[in-house]
């Protein structure tokens, strides 16, 4: 990973650079190409760290270190995150928790839930024109194999929608539900398969809703953790 990101690196630093202009000696069409540079840079960037990630799960080397933090305020912080993107866009932002979660720390591996859930609302956003986005957090009831508590993170949207057939495939890696959409709307492909073996190594699933046309609702479903 090293010799990859880190010449890598240095092209973006410089390309930023570059596309800032700060002396004002480039043309526009010049500040276009370095823009380009810096866009193509930082979709490699994303595509070396999704492999990386994905082989280290399968390899078995990803491992987690629960922490106690506060739901309430993980939700704040994909909010703050997020919130530009929903402007940017046009799009209404909710995001809910349950105040009964939020009371109390929750436990469990903070980097790989935060991971998760920048996936499912980097492609709720993306694959959204028009209408919402919706992050709730909430109790989701006991399940009886192993028997315990469990916490959703929902993440709906108005967005394109998935046709049933593809439910299953969009986790594939390198898959979308549509090969045009990687061209529209760009992308690895990897993010929900990863985003899926996480949860698993989380102890739990993620669920899928979907209607072409209508939108998706993705629901990672934890085991719920006191400290």
């Amino acid at each position: 990973s090293h010799e990859l990101r880190t010449p890598l690196n240095s092209i973006l630093i410089l390309a930023q650079m570059l596309a800032d202009d700060a002396e004002g000696n480039l043309s526009p069409k010049q500040k276009e190409y370095a823009a380009t540079i810096l866009q193509s840079g930082n979709a490699l960037l994303e595509l070396i760290n999704d492999v990386l990630d994905l082989s280290k799960i399968e390899a078995g080397q990803m491992e987690r270190t629960d922490e106690a933090f506060s739901l309430a305020e993980f939700a704040r912080e994909l909010e703050r995150q997020f919130a530009p993107q929903a402007e940017e866009k046009k799009l209404a932002f909710y995001v809910e928790v349950d105040p009964k979660l939020a009371e109390e720390p929750y436990m469990s591996d903070l980097r790989m839930l935060r991971q998760i859930m920048n996936n499912l609302l980097s492609n709720a956003f993306k694959f959204t024109e028009a209408g919402s986005v919706n992050l709730r957090i909430y109790a989701a009831g006991v399940r009886e194999e192993p028997r315990e508590t469990l916490v959703a993170f929902e993440v709906r949207d108005t967005g394109i929608g998935i046709p049933p057939e593809k439910h299953e495939l969009i986790f594939e890696t390198f898959r979308q539900a549509d090969g045009r959409t990687n061209r529209k709307y760009g992308g690895t492909g990897l993010g929900l398969s990863i985003s899926r073996e996480l949860a698993s190594i989380l102890g739990g699933t993620i669920r899928l809703e979907s209607k072409v046309g209508e939108g998706s609702t993705f629901t990672v479903l934890l085991p719920l953790k006191r400290p």
